[in-house]
């Protein structure tokens, strides 16, 4: 059986490029100690004769090319429609539909008056996913909230998600499918674009694990993801907002443990559908 593994553009990951290559090459290293044929491709192929593709893509022009592909009887991990799912505000929206618990958000535009709105807040661009460190901007009056937003709208951003902001213990988890689930508290000086400063160090304030579960599998299902990852805040009352979910994440912390369990259920998915 022949898999094709499918890295992500470096456009769409900013200061993870590595981290990104790396899992997905462990990925494919699990699945060929499991006895398949494994082709490791860029977004720029889309290998032939396939019975399955793991993809970390969020090109529109490959993603188009993988809903064809499944419409032919390719397993396609994600699938397309759920990388879509997760710009911005769809992911949102997706998740408010399914009842998730989530920071109060609003969608402004330059007609928006700002000292209307509360603070502190977030800015959050609209469209697709975070690749510039000013599409996600932490403001405390309408002052910055106005500078930001004109930042943004000055690279093309005309509307922007203000979101609230919630007070409390940032904790990253990470998915597979509803039988794997993990979670950490991040190093604020490794992140992304060191935005988890803001909330400061945990407190580690106590929580449901179970809850916490529950909630990410049910965000997960909303989105139709099945391999991927995310943060929430944990409040001191032991609440969870889901802040964030992501397509396909690095799995840096526990990438050895997530490649297996990774490999594990693109095996699952391609016997289930033959």
């Amino acid at each position: 059986m022949k898999i094709a593994t499918i890295a992500r553009d470096v456009s769409h990951s900013p200061n993870m490029a590595a981290n990104d290559a790396a899992i997905l090459g462990c990925v494919a290293d699990e699945l060929r100690a499991k006895g398949l044929q494994v082709i490791e491709a860029n977004e720029a192929e889309l290998p032939d004769g396939c019975a399955a593709v793991c993809h970390m893509s969020r090109s529109p022009g490959l993603l188009k090319r993988l809903k064809e592909a499944e419409r032919c009887g390719v397993t396609v991990i994600n699938s397309p429609a759920a990388v879509e799912n997760c710009s911005r505000l769809k992911m949102m929206q997706k998740m408010k539909e399914a009842g998730i618990k989530q920071p109060p958000y609003c969608l402004i535009d330059e007609r928006t008056p700002l000292e209307s709105l509360r603070y502190p807040a977030w800015l959050k661009r609209t469209d697709g996913w975070s690749i510039h460190s000013d599409d996600v901007c932490f403001v405390r009056n309408a002052d910055e909230a106005k500078e930001a937003f004109d930042n943004m709208r000055s690279r093309g951003i005309t509307r922007v998600v203000h979101c609230g902001h919630i007070a409390g213990d940032i904790v990253k988890f990470y998915g597979v499918g509803k039988n794997f689930f993990r979670h950490i508290y991040p190093d604020p000086e490794k992140s992304k674009f060191g935005l988890e400063k803001i909330n400061g160090a945990p407190h580690r304030y106590p929580f449901s694990l179970d809850e916490m579960k529950r909630t990410v599998f049910s965000a997960a299902e909303s989105i139709g993801l099945e391999i991927y990852g995310g943060d929430c805040i944990v409040c001191e009352d032991g609440a969870i907002y889901i802040i964030d979910m992501n397509d396909f994440p690095s799995f840096s912390a526990i990438r050895d443990e997530a490649a297996g369990e990774i490999a594990e259920y693109i095996i699952n998915r391609i016997t289930e559908e033959r």
